[in-house]
Protein backbone atom coordinates (compact mmCIF):
# COMPACT_ATOMS: atom_id res chain seq x y z
CA UNK A 1 0.00 0.00 0.00
CA UNK A 2 1.47 3.33 -1.12
CA UNK A 3 2.38 5.86 1.69
CA UNK A 4 1.59 9.53 1.09
CA UNK A 5 4.24 11.76 3.04
CA UNK A 6 4.14 15.40 3.04
CA UNK A 7 7.41 16.50 2.02
CA UNK A 8 8.75 20.62 1.73
CA UNK A 9 6.01 21.97 -1.17
CA UNK A 10 4.38 18.97 -1.60
CA UNK A 11 3.56 15.56 -1.51
CA UNK A 12 5.57 12.05 -1.79
CA UNK A 13 4.17 8.86 -3.05
CA UNK A 14 6.38 5.52 -1.99
CA UNK A 15 5.62 2.34 -1.91
CA UNK A 16 8.94 1.74 -0.15
CA UNK A 17 7.66 -0.91 2.93
CA UNK A 18 6.84 1.24 6.01
CA UNK A 19 10.48 0.24 7.77
CA UNK A 20 12.40 1.60 4.91
CA UNK A 21 14.46 4.42 6.46
CA UNK A 22 13.36 7.83 5.42
CA UNK A 23 16.81 8.65 4.27
CA UNK A 24 16.22 6.22 1.22
CA UNK A 25 13.57 7.13 -0.12
CA UNK A 26 14.22 11.19 -0.17
CA UNK A 27 17.30 10.46 -2.25
CA UNK A 28 16.69 7.37 -4.51
CA UNK A 29 12.75 7.77 -4.88
CA UNK A 30 12.25 11.57 -4.60
CA UNK A 31 16.17 12.54 -5.86
CA UNK A 32 15.90 15.16 -2.81
CA UNK A 33 19.99 14.51 -2.10
CA UNK A 34 20.27 17.60 0.20
CA UNK A 35 20.19 15.05 3.18
CA UNK A 36 23.58 13.03 2.65
CA UNK A 37 24.07 9.57 4.26
CA UNK A 38 27.13 9.07 6.64
CA UNK A 39 27.71 7.48 9.80
CA UNK A 40 23.69 5.76 10.04
CA UNK A 41 23.58 6.11 13.63
CA UNK A 42 22.71 9.19 13.98
CA UNK A 43 26.22 10.54 15.27
CA UNK A 44 27.08 13.28 12.77
CA UNK A 45 23.99 14.91 11.69
CA UNK A 46 24.91 14.75 7.32
CA UNK A 47 21.03 13.49 6.89
CA UNK A 48 19.14 16.13 9.28
CA UNK A 49 15.55 16.76 8.19
CA UNK A 50 12.64 18.56 9.79
CA UNK A 51 9.74 16.50 10.52
CA UNK A 52 6.48 18.47 11.47
CA UNK A 53 3.26 17.74 13.42
CA UNK A 54 0.22 19.51 13.99
CA UNK A 55 -0.98 17.96 17.69
CA UNK A 56 -4.83 19.14 17.29
CA UNK A 57 -6.61 20.75 14.68
CA UNK A 58 -5.90 24.59 14.03
CA UNK A 59 -2.51 24.40 16.09
CA UNK A 60 0.32 24.90 14.96
CA UNK A 61 2.41 22.73 13.71
CA UNK A 62 5.49 21.88 16.07
CA UNK A 63 9.14 20.83 13.99
CA UNK A 64 11.25 18.35 15.29
CA UNK A 65 14.73 18.03 14.32
CA UNK A 66 15.21 13.90 12.80
CA UNK A 67 17.94 12.05 11.41
CA UNK A 68 16.38 10.47 8.17
CA UNK A 69 18.75 7.34 8.63
CA UNK A 70 16.65 6.94 11.66
CA UNK A 71 13.68 7.62 10.69
CA UNK A 72 11.25 5.80 8.98
CA UNK A 73 8.53 6.00 6.42
CA UNK A 74 5.86 4.99 8.77
CA UNK A 75 7.58 7.48 11.74
CA UNK A 76 7.18 10.08 8.56
CA UNK A 77 3.50 8.96 7.55
CA UNK A 78 1.16 12.01 8.20
CA UNK A 79 4.19 14.29 9.44
CA UNK A 80 5.48 17.42 7.04
CA UNK A 81 9.26 16.52 5.85
CA UNK A 82 11.35 19.44 5.22
CA UNK A 83 14.63 19.28 3.48
CA UNK A 84 17.33 21.43 2.97
CA UNK A 85 15.68 21.86 -0.27
CA UNK A 86 13.01 22.71 1.26
CA UNK A 87 14.07 25.26 2.94
CA UNK A 88 15.38 27.66 0.00
CA UNK A 89 12.41 30.11 -2.00
CA UNK A 90 13.47 32.48 -5.07
CA UNK A 91 16.52 33.05 -3.14
CA UNK A 92 18.98 31.46 -0.15
CA UNK A 93 17.21 31.63 3.31
CA UNK A 94 18.88 33.33 6.23
CA UNK A 95 20.44 30.34 7.46
CA UNK A 96 21.61 29.63 4.03
CA UNK A 97 23.36 33.42 3.62
CA UNK A 98 24.17 33.46 7.35
CA UNK A 99 26.49 30.00 6.73
CA UNK A 100 27.77 31.34 3.65
CA UNK A 101 28.81 34.96 4.44
CA UNK A 102 30.46 33.59 7.26
CA UNK A 103 33.02 31.56 5.47
CA UNK A 104 30.98 28.35 7.08
CA UNK A 105 31.20 25.87 3.74
CA UNK A 106 33.68 24.29 2.11
CA UNK A 107 32.85 21.28 0.69
CA UNK A 108 29.16 21.37 1.22
CA UNK A 109 28.94 18.07 2.27
CA UNK A 110 28.08 18.80 5.93
CA UNK A 111 26.05 22.14 4.85
CA UNK A 112 22.41 20.87 4.55
CA UNK A 113 22.41 18.79 7.75
CA UNK A 114 23.58 22.31 8.88
CA UNK A 115 20.88 24.17 7.46
CA UNK A 116 18.04 22.12 8.62
CA UNK A 117 19.48 22.19 12.37
CA UNK A 118 20.10 25.39 12.54
CA UNK A 119 16.77 26.26 11.05
CA UNK A 120 15.83 24.28 13.99
CA UNK A 121 16.74 25.57 16.35
CA UNK A 122 15.43 29.16 15.71
CA UNK A 123 12.15 27.86 15.13
CA UNK A 124 12.38 26.10 18.61
CA UNK A 125 14.24 28.80 19.81
CA UNK A 126 17.76 26.94 20.85
CA UNK A 127 20.87 28.74 21.00
CA UNK A 128 22.22 27.98 17.70
CA UNK A 129 25.81 26.91 19.08
CA UNK A 130 23.93 24.65 20.95
CA UNK A 131 21.68 23.09 18.27
CA UNK A 132 25.20 22.50 15.89
CA UNK A 133 26.66 20.16 18.67
CA UNK A 134 25.16 17.09 16.63
CA UNK A 135 26.70 18.00 13.38
CA UNK A 136 30.44 16.92 12.15
CA UNK A 137 32.12 19.27 9.65
CA UNK A 138 34.63 17.76 7.85
CA UNK A 139 36.79 21.03 6.76
CA UNK A 140 35.82 23.94 7.73
CA UNK A 141 37.16 24.16 11.22
CA UNK A 142 34.05 25.11 12.59
CA UNK A 143 35.67 28.52 12.96
CA UNK A 144 32.83 30.15 10.33
CA UNK A 145 30.04 27.79 11.76
CA UNK A 146 30.56 29.92 15.00
CA UNK A 147 30.28 33.02 13.25
CA UNK A 148 26.96 32.14 11.53
CA UNK A 149 25.57 31.06 14.61
CA UNK A 150 26.61 34.02 16.21
CA UNK A 151 24.96 36.38 13.43
CA UNK A 152 22.02 34.29 13.20
CA UNK A 153 21.73 34.50 17.61
CA UNK A 154 21.82 38.15 17.49
CA UNK A 155 19.00 38.62 15.53
CA UNK A 156 16.38 37.69 18.12
CA UNK A 157 13.35 35.35 17.82
CA UNK A 158 12.53 34.22 14.09
CA UNK A 159 8.89 34.01 12.77
CA UNK A 160 7.51 31.14 10.73
CA UNK A 161 7.64 33.06 7.56
CA UNK A 162 10.84 34.25 7.77
CA UNK A 163 12.18 30.82 8.00
CA UNK A 164 10.00 28.69 5.67
CA UNK A 165 9.33 29.96 1.91
CA UNK A 166 5.76 30.21 1.00
CA UNK A 167 5.56 26.49 -0.67
CA UNK A 168 6.79 25.06 2.33
CA UNK A 169 4.87 27.30 4.39
CA UNK A 170 1.39 26.63 2.35
CA UNK A 171 2.13 22.86 2.95
CA UNK A 172 2.63 22.97 7.16
CA UNK A 173 -0.81 25.15 6.78
CA UNK A 174 -2.91 22.29 5.86
CA UNK A 175 -1.23 19.70 7.54
CA UNK A 176 -3.65 17.12 8.92
CA UNK A 177 -3.47 15.75 12.89
CA UNK A 178 -1.50 12.77 13.00
CA UNK A 179 -3.74 9.63 14.15
CA UNK A 180 -2.98 8.07 17.26
CA UNK A 181 -1.52 4.69 17.20
CA UNK A 182 -3.01 2.13 19.50
CA UNK A 183 -1.09 -0.45 22.10
CA UNK A 184 -1.86 -4.17 21.29
CA UNK A 185 -0.28 -6.73 23.72
CA UNK A 186 -0.50 -9.21 20.85
CA UNK A 187 1.97 -7.57 18.67
CA UNK A 188 5.31 -8.51 18.44
CA UNK A 189 7.04 -5.70 17.02
CA UNK A 190 6.88 -2.26 18.82
CA UNK A 191 9.52 0.77 17.70
CA UNK A 192 9.63 3.57 20.28
CA UNK A 193 12.52 6.14 19.02
CA UNK A 194 14.30 4.35 17.11
CA UNK A 195 17.65 5.25 18.07
CA UNK A 196 19.36 1.64 19.01
CA UNK A 197 15.88 -0.19 16.87
CA UNK A 198 16.96 0.95 13.40
CA UNK A 199 20.70 0.86 13.31
CA UNK A 200 20.57 -2.45 14.90
CA UNK A 201 17.79 -3.66 13.56
CA UNK A 202 17.75 -1.94 10.06
CA UNK A 203 16.48 -5.09 7.56
CA UNK A 204 14.28 -6.99 10.19
CA UNK A 205 12.06 -3.41 10.17
CA UNK A 206 12.11 -3.06 6.67
CA UNK A 207 10.98 -6.46 6.19
CA UNK A 208 8.03 -5.84 8.87
CA UNK A 209 4.83 -5.36 7.84
CA UNK A 210 3.96 -2.53 9.73
CA UNK A 211 5.29 -2.06 13.85
CA UNK A 212 3.31 -0.03 16.59
CA UNK A 213 4.69 3.27 16.92
CA UNK A 214 5.27 3.70 20.66
CA UNK A 215 5.25 7.31 20.14
CA UNK A 216 1.78 7.48 18.60
CA UNK A 217 0.15 5.62 21.37
CA UNK A 218 -1.12 8.77 23.61
CA UNK A 219 -1.55 6.67 26.57
CA UNK A 220 2.39 6.30 26.87
CA UNK A 221 2.85 9.73 26.83
CA UNK A 222 3.06 12.69 29.53
CA UNK A 223 4.83 13.73 32.38
CA UNK A 224 2.48 13.96 35.73
CA UNK A 225 3.10 14.94 39.18
CA UNK A 226 1.83 12.44 42.15
CA UNK A 227 1.71 12.66 45.85
CA UNK A 228 5.26 11.65 46.61
CA UNK A 229 6.95 11.87 43.30
CA UNK A 230 6.59 11.91 38.95
CA UNK A 231 5.52 9.93 36.56
CA UNK A 232 6.98 9.45 33.42
CA UNK A 233 5.24 7.44 30.53
CA UNK A 234 7.07 5.28 28.34
CA UNK A 235 7.28 6.95 25.42
CA UNK A 236 8.12 10.25 26.69
CA UNK A 237 11.45 11.35 25.12
CA UNK A 238 14.80 13.02 26.68
CA UNK A 239 14.19 16.23 24.93
CA UNK A 240 10.46 16.09 26.48
CA UNK A 241 12.24 15.61 30.10
CA UNK A 242 14.72 18.14 29.15
CA UNK A 243 12.01 20.60 28.74
CA UNK A 244 9.70 19.51 31.33
CA UNK A 245 9.53 22.36 34.50
CA UNK A 246 8.27 19.49 36.53
CA UNK A 247 11.11 17.31 36.19
CA UNK A 248 13.24 20.32 36.77
CA UNK A 249 11.35 21.20 40.21
CA UNK A 250 11.62 18.20 41.50
CA UNK A 251 15.09 17.11 39.95
CA UNK A 252 16.82 20.67 38.97
CA UNK A 253 19.64 20.26 36.82
CA UNK A 254 18.66 16.57 35.58
CA UNK A 255 18.22 18.39 31.97
CA UNK A 256 21.71 20.01 32.00
CA UNK A 257 23.00 16.60 32.62
CA UNK A 258 21.13 15.49 29.40
CA UNK A 259 22.57 17.73 27.16
CA UNK A 260 25.25 14.77 27.44
CA UNK A 261 22.72 12.52 25.59
CA UNK A 262 23.18 12.51 22.08
CA UNK A 263 22.74 15.41 19.70
CA UNK A 264 19.44 17.51 19.77
CA UNK A 265 18.13 14.75 17.20
CA UNK A 266 18.57 11.98 18.97
CA UNK A 267 16.91 13.75 22.40
CA UNK A 268 14.32 14.46 20.48
CA UNK A 269 13.20 11.00 19.18
CA UNK A 270 14.91 8.54 22.06
CA UNK A 271 12.58 7.59 24.74
CA UNK A 272 12.45 6.94 28.13
CA UNK A 273 11.21 3.30 28.11
CA UNK A 274 13.55 2.65 24.20
CA UNK A 275 16.43 3.45 26.56
CA UNK A 276 15.84 1.03 29.54
CA UNK A 277 14.45 -1.74 27.43
CA UNK A 278 17.58 -1.62 25.20
CA UNK A 279 19.14 -2.52 28.32
CA UNK A 280 23.08 -0.97 27.27
CA UNK A 281 25.39 -1.22 30.55
CA UNK A 282 26.46 2.65 30.02
CA UNK A 283 22.36 3.88 29.37
CA UNK A 284 22.38 7.28 30.05
CA UNK A 285 18.95 7.44 31.58
CA UNK A 286 19.49 4.20 33.23
CA UNK A 287 21.94 6.01 35.32
CA UNK A 288 20.67 8.57 37.33
CA UNK A 289 17.10 6.92 37.64
CA UNK A 290 19.11 4.15 39.83
CA UNK A 291 20.09 6.78 41.95
CA UNK A 292 16.97 8.41 41.91
CA UNK A 293 15.34 4.86 43.10
CA UNK A 294 13.01 4.74 40.30
CA UNK A 295 10.37 1.56 39.52
CA UNK A 296 9.28 0.74 36.12
CA UNK A 297 5.83 -0.31 35.50
CA UNK A 298 5.26 -3.53 32.74
CA UNK A 299 1.71 -3.65 31.25
CA UNK A 300 1.14 -7.61 29.93
CA UNK A 301 -2.19 -9.84 29.28
CA UNK A 302 -2.55 -10.75 33.14
CA UNK A 303 -2.73 -7.08 33.98
CA UNK A 304 0.59 -4.58 35.64
CA UNK A 305 3.55 -4.63 37.64
CA UNK A 306 6.05 -2.84 38.65
CA UNK A 307 9.44 -3.35 38.76
CA UNK A 308 12.09 -1.72 41.17
CA UNK A 309 14.81 -0.40 38.37
CA UNK A 310 17.47 -1.86 40.09
CA UNK A 311 16.39 -5.43 39.49
CA UNK A 312 14.93 -4.89 35.81
CA UNK A 313 18.09 -5.27 34.03
CA UNK A 314 19.17 -8.86 34.59
CA UNK A 315 22.04 -9.19 32.05
CA UNK A 316 23.52 -8.02 29.47
CA UNK A 317 20.87 -6.54 26.73
CA UNK A 318 18.26 -8.72 28.77
CA UNK A 319 15.32 -7.33 31.52
CA UNK A 320 13.08 -8.56 33.32
CA UNK A 321 10.27 -7.58 30.70
CA UNK A 322 8.34 -10.76 29.44
CA UNK A 323 7.60 -10.99 25.81
CA UNK A 324 4.03 -10.39 25.87
CA UNK A 325 4.66 -7.43 28.61
CA UNK A 326 5.57 -3.49 27.66
CA UNK A 327 7.49 -1.39 29.75
CA UNK A 328 4.27 1.61 30.16
CA UNK A 329 5.85 4.21 32.80
CA UNK A 330 8.60 4.90 35.01
CA UNK A 331 7.93 6.31 38.67
CA UNK A 332 10.33 7.93 40.38
CA UNK A 333 9.60 8.94 44.34
CA UNK A 334 10.69 12.77 45.21
CA UNK A 335 14.26 13.08 46.69
CA UNK A 336 14.70 13.43 50.48
CA UNK A 337 14.84 16.62 51.87
CA UNK A 338 18.16 18.28 51.65
CA UNK A 339 19.00 15.98 48.86
CA UNK A 340 21.87 16.18 46.46
CA UNK A 341 22.36 14.40 43.06
CA UNK A 342 25.41 14.16 41.74
CA UNK A 343 25.94 13.16 37.50
CA UNK A 344 29.21 12.69 36.10
CA UNK A 345 29.86 11.20 32.35
CA UNK A 346 32.87 10.96 30.71
CA UNK A 347 33.13 10.03 26.82
CA UNK A 348 35.42 10.69 24.15
CA UNK A 349 33.36 13.43 22.60
CA UNK A 350 31.66 15.22 25.42
CA UNK A 351 28.30 15.58 24.51
CA UNK A 352 27.72 13.16 21.73
CA UNK A 353 28.77 9.96 22.68
CA UNK A 354 28.24 6.59 24.36
CA UNK A 355 29.46 6.96 28.11
CA UNK A 356 33.03 5.39 28.97
CA UNK A 357 31.89 4.69 32.60
CA UNK A 358 29.35 7.11 34.33
CA UNK A 359 28.24 7.56 37.72
CA UNK A 360 25.26 8.69 40.09
CA UNK A 361 24.83 9.64 43.55
CA UNK A 362 22.39 10.83 45.58
CA UNK A 363 22.68 11.68 49.35
CA UNK A 364 22.11 14.33 52.06
CA UNK A 365 24.30 15.19 54.69
CA UNK A 366 23.12 15.06 58.57
CA UNK A 367 25.05 16.22 61.51
CA UNK A 368 28.93 15.10 62.31
CA UNK A 369 29.71 15.43 58.85
CA UNK A 370 27.89 11.92 57.97
CA UNK A 371 25.71 11.39 54.67
CA UNK A 372 22.43 9.71 54.80
CA UNK A 373 19.89 8.29 51.51
CA UNK A 374 22.68 7.16 49.91
CA UNK A 375 22.31 5.82 46.40
CA UNK A 376 25.24 5.23 44.24
CA UNK A 377 25.02 4.01 40.55
CA UNK A 378 27.68 3.38 37.56
CA UNK A 379 27.60 2.95 34.02
CA UNK A 380 30.15 1.22 32.20
CA UNK A 381 31.53 -1.20 34.69
CA UNK A 382 29.46 -4.53 34.71
CA UNK A 383 27.37 -6.11 32.36
CA UNK A 384 24.10 -3.74 33.44
CA UNK A 385 23.62 -0.26 34.54
CA UNK A 386 24.79 -1.05 38.35
CA UNK A 387 22.95 -0.10 41.82
CA UNK A 388 26.35 -0.18 44.13
CA UNK A 389 24.32 -1.18 47.17
CA UNK A 390 27.76 -2.26 49.13
CA UNK A 391 29.70 1.62 48.41
CA UNK A 392 26.03 3.24 49.11
CA UNK A 393 26.18 1.46 52.45
CA UNK A 394 30.47 2.20 53.10
CA UNK A 395 29.57 6.02 52.66
CA UNK A 396 26.99 6.24 55.91
CA UNK A 397 29.71 4.27 57.80
CA UNK A 398 33.38 5.44 58.88
CA UNK A 399 33.12 8.73 61.08
CA UNK A 400 35.58 10.14 59.22
CA UNK A 401 35.34 11.54 55.41
CA UNK A 402 38.58 10.36 54.52
CA UNK A 403 38.10 7.16 56.00
CA UNK A 404 34.81 7.14 54.54
CA UNK A 405 36.35 7.56 51.40
CA UNK A 406 39.26 5.21 51.54
CA UNK A 407 36.63 2.26 52.48
CA UNK A 408 34.30 3.01 50.00
CA UNK A 409 36.85 2.95 47.32
CA UNK A 410 37.76 -0.82 48.57
CA UNK A 411 34.50 -1.57 48.64
CA UNK A 412 34.05 -0.11 44.74
CA UNK A 413 36.35 -2.25 43.46
CA UNK A 414 34.68 -5.52 44.74
CA UNK A 415 31.43 -4.43 43.43
CA UNK A 416 32.06 -3.61 39.77
CA UNK A 417 33.96 -5.70 36.73
CA UNK A 418 34.64 -3.98 34.19
CA UNK A 419 36.29 -5.48 30.93
CA UNK A 420 38.58 -4.13 28.45
CA UNK A 421 36.88 -3.18 25.32
CA UNK A 422 37.01 0.37 22.60
CA UNK A 423 36.09 2.36 25.65
CA UNK A 424 38.84 1.79 27.40
CA UNK A 425 40.43 -0.78 29.52
CA UNK A 426 39.02 -2.65 32.76
CA UNK A 427 42.16 -1.05 34.75
CA UNK A 428 41.31 2.60 33.31
CA UNK A 429 37.46 2.28 34.01
CA UNK A 430 38.32 1.12 37.60
CA UNK A 431 40.87 4.10 37.96
CA UNK A 432 38.32 6.37 36.35
CA UNK A 433 35.24 5.09 38.87
CA UNK A 434 37.32 6.01 41.72
CA UNK A 435 37.88 9.36 40.17
CA UNK A 436 34.14 10.24 39.65
CA UNK A 437 33.49 8.54 43.27
CA UNK A 438 35.87 11.28 44.58
CA UNK A 439 34.52 14.00 42.24
CA UNK A 440 30.84 12.98 44.23
CA UNK A 441 32.45 13.30 47.79
CA UNK A 442 34.14 16.22 46.93
CA UNK A 443 30.44 18.14 46.72
CA UNK A 444 29.41 17.09 50.10
CA UNK A 445 32.77 17.62 51.85
CA UNK A 446 34.86 19.31 49.95
CA UNK A 447 38.53 18.94 50.18
CA UNK A 448 38.42 15.18 50.63
CA UNK A 449 39.68 14.48 47.35
CA UNK A 450 42.79 15.93 47.78
CA UNK A 451 43.19 14.50 51.56
CA UNK A 452 42.60 10.89 49.62
CA UNK A 453 44.94 11.57 46.99
CA UNK A 454 47.86 12.90 49.17
CA UNK A 455 47.04 10.36 51.21
CA UNK A 456 47.87 7.74 48.98
CA UNK A 457 45.02 5.76 49.25
CA UNK A 458 44.40 3.27 46.74
CA UNK A 459 41.56 3.22 44.20
CA UNK A 460 39.53 0.29 42.87
CA UNK A 461 41.87 -2.16 41.42
CA UNK A 462 45.52 -0.85 42.84
CA UNK A 463 45.34 2.01 40.74
CA UNK A 464 46.20 5.29 42.93
CA UNK A 465 43.92 8.56 42.44
CA UNK A 466 45.41 11.49 40.51
CA UNK A 467 47.51 8.97 38.84
CA UNK A 468 46.88 9.23 34.83
CA UNK A 469 46.91 5.80 32.98
CA UNK A 470 48.92 6.49 29.73
CA UNK A 471 47.24 7.26 26.84
CA UNK A 472 44.23 8.78 29.13
CA UNK A 473 43.12 12.25 29.79
CA UNK A 474 42.71 12.99 33.69
CA UNK A 475 39.11 12.62 35.01
CA UNK A 476 37.36 16.08 35.28
CA UNK A 477 35.87 17.10 38.35
CA UNK A 478 31.94 18.11 38.00
CA UNK A 479 29.32 20.04 39.48
CA UNK A 480 26.30 18.71 41.67
CA UNK A 481 23.06 19.09 41.34
CA UNK A 482 20.46 20.15 44.29
CA UNK A 483 17.34 18.27 44.72
CA UNK A 484 14.28 19.01 47.05
CA UNK A 485 13.72 21.67 49.06
CA UNK A 486 17.29 20.79 51.24
CA UNK A 487 20.29 23.39 51.11
CA UNK A 488 23.98 22.39 49.43
CA UNK A 489 25.92 20.68 51.71
CA UNK A 490 29.19 23.21 52.86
Amino acid sequence: MAVVLHCNDGELRTSAPAGTPLLEVLREQAGLTAAKPGCGTGDCGACLVLLGARAAPGATPVYELHHACLTTVAMAEGGHVVTAEGLVGEELGPVQRALLHAGAVQCGYCTAGLVVGLTWALLAGVEPRRAALGNLCRCTGYGGIRRACDVLASHGAWSLGELLPAGTRAVAARLPVRAPQHLSLDERRWVAGGTDEIPEHRHQLVAHRRPTLLRRVPDLGGIAGEPRGLRLGAAVTVAEIQGSALVERRWPGLAEHLDRFGSPAVRAAATLGGNLVHASPTADLAIPLLAMGAVVVLAGPHGTREVPLDRFHVGYHRTERRRDEVLVAVRIPDPPAGAVLHLEKVAKRPHDDIASVSLAMRAVAVPERRLAAVRVAAGGVAPTPLLLVRTAAALEGAAGEVDRARVALGVLGAEIAPIDDLRGSAAYKRALLGHLLLAALDRWHPGVATAVLLDGAVAPGGVRPGVPVPGREQVPVGDGIRCGEGVRPR
